[in-house]
C-alpha cells in the first residue's frame, strides 16, 4: 500500500529481489532505522523473536516510527502516541476509539536465514523464500567467518564493477591483498544461467602481506580466484592458495561474501563477510582477517566515493574506456538493466491495466 503524499524515488536497481536488511545479530529489540531502495524502513524483533520490516513513517503526520517506543509488539510513535503493530495495523489512537482504515504502515515481507535478515522491497506476491540467495557459508561448521559493514556513497553497480574487476587490488591494496602478479594475470569472464563468473589463476607468484599471514605460505605460490556475480548485488569470490611446488591438494580456500544493498542512487550499504575452510579454532585469525578486511575495504569506499563524486548523477552512464579486465562489469550491468527494465515494463502494463 502507498500512502498519500509519500515519495518513492524512482531507483536503477531491481525491486523484486530479496536484498539484506541487516546481519541477523544486529536486530533486537531496539529499533533499527534503515533506508534501502529509498525507502525509509525500521526493523524489529516482535517479543516471540520474528523480525519485523515496517515503513519508517507514521501515518497521522509522518515521523519516522525508528524514533519511538517499542512497547510489546506495537511500536508508539513518539509524536502523538499512536501505536503502530508489526503487521502494520494501528492498534491504539490515544485521543479516541475510532480507528481509520488508513491509519496503518507498510510492511515488507522479510526471512531470516543465513544469519542474515532478507528484506523483498517489491511485490509482495512475488516474494518467493527459494529465491533467497545462497549464503550458508556464514552458518557451516565447515567455515569459519568473521563479518562487517561498510557504508559507502556510491551507487550499488559500482560497488559491483570493483569486485567483477579484481585487477585494481595491485594498486588500491598492495598492502594488504595486492601485487603486480593480480593486474598481470590472464583473465576470463563469461555468463551461465543468468551469472557472471569472473576467473584469474595466478602462479608462482610472491604471496601478499594478507596472505603471508594468514596461510604461513612464505615462499611464491599459486593463487586464484573467481567473482561470481548474482544479480543484482550479490558477489561471491572463491579464492585460494598452495605452495608454487606443491599441488592444489594443498590449497587453504577463502571465500569473501559481498552482499550489497542500495540504499539511494548514490550509496549503498555493504554488508560483507569472510569464510575459510581451515584454522577453524584459531580465533586470533579470525579477528586478524576482520581487522585487514575492514582496512582493505576502507580502501574502496575512499575510492568509490571519489569515483561517485565525480560521476554525480550519471550513475548508468556507459565509461569511454574499456579495458579486457571490464568484461565482468560490462556483463554484470547488462543482466542488471534487462532485469530492471523488464520490471519497469511490467509496470507500465499494469499502470495501463494490462494483464
Amino acid at each position: 500500500m502507498r500512502h498519500e503524499g509519500e515519495s518513492h524515488m524512482s531507483m536503477s536497481a531491481p525491486k523484486n529481489f530479496w536484498y539484506v536488511a541487516a546481519f541477523a545479530a544486529d536486530v533486537g529489540r531496539d529499533l533499527l532505522a534503515r533506508t534501502i531502495l529509498g525507502r525509509q524502513l525500521v526493523i524489529f524483533r516482535t517479543e516471540e523473536g520474528k523480525v519485523a520490516i515496517l515503513a519508517d513513517r507514521c501515518p497521522h503526520r509522518a515521523v519516522p516510527l525508528s524514533l519511538g517506543t517499542l512497547i510489546g509488539d506495537t511500536i508508539r510513535c513518539t509524536y502523538h502516541g499512536m501505536q503502530i503493530a508489526a503487521d502494520g495495523s494501528c492498534s491504539r489512537i490515544p485521543c479516541q476509539d475510532l480507528i481509520p482504515g488508513k491509519a496503518r504502515a507498510d510492511t515488507f515481507p522479510a526471512i531470516e536465514r543465513d544469519k542474515l535478515i532478507w528484506v523483498w522491497m517489491g511485490d509482495p506476491a512475488l516474494a518467493d523464500p527459494a529465491a533467497v540467495p545462497d549464503f550458508h557459508w556464514f552458518d557451516s561448521p565447515e567455515w569459519t567467518a568473521c563479518t562487517g559493514y561498510h557504508h559507502i556513497a556510491a551507487n550499488y553497480q559500482l560497488l559491483n564493477d570493483n569486485l567483477l574487476d579484481l585487477s585494481h587490488e595491485s594498486y588500491v591494496h598492495e598492502d594488504t591483498i595486492g601485487n603486480d602478479a593480480v593486474a598481470e594475470a590472464p583473465v576470463s569472464a563469461s555468463v551461465k544461467d543468468g551469472k557472471v563468473y569472473v576467473s584469474r589463476e595466478i602462479n608462482n607468484c610472491e604471496p601478499p602481506p594478507f596472505y603471508v599471514k594468514t596461510t604461513g605460505f612464505k615462499t611464491n605460490i599459486n593463487r586464484w580466484h573467481t567473482t561470481i556475480f548474482q544479480p543484482p548485488s550479490f558477489n561471491v569470490i572463491e579464492n585460494g592458495s598452495y605452495p608454487a611446488d606443491g599441488n592444489r591438494g594443498q590449497a587453504l580456500e577463502r571465500r569473501i561474501l559481498n552482499m550489497i544493498t542500495p540504499e539511494t542512487e548514490t550509496s549503498s550499504h555493504y554488508f560483507w563477510g569472510v569464510a575459510r575452510a581451515f584454522l577453524h579454532e584459531d580465533a586470533a585469525l579470525t579477528a586478524y582477517i576482520q581487522e585487514q578486511i575492514y582496512r582493505t575495504f576502507d580502501q574502496d569506499k575512499v575510492l568509490l566515493e571519489a569515483q561517485q563524486h565525480n560521476l554525480g548523477a550519471e550513475t548508468d552512464a556507459p565509461f569511454p574506456v574499456a579495458l579486457r579486465t571490464d568484461a565482468g562489469p560490462i556483463q554484470a550491468r547488462k543482466l542488471v538493466r534487462q532485469i530492471v527494465e523488464q520490471e519497469q515494463q511490467m509496470e507500465q502494463m499494469e499502470a495501463a491495466g494490462v494483464k
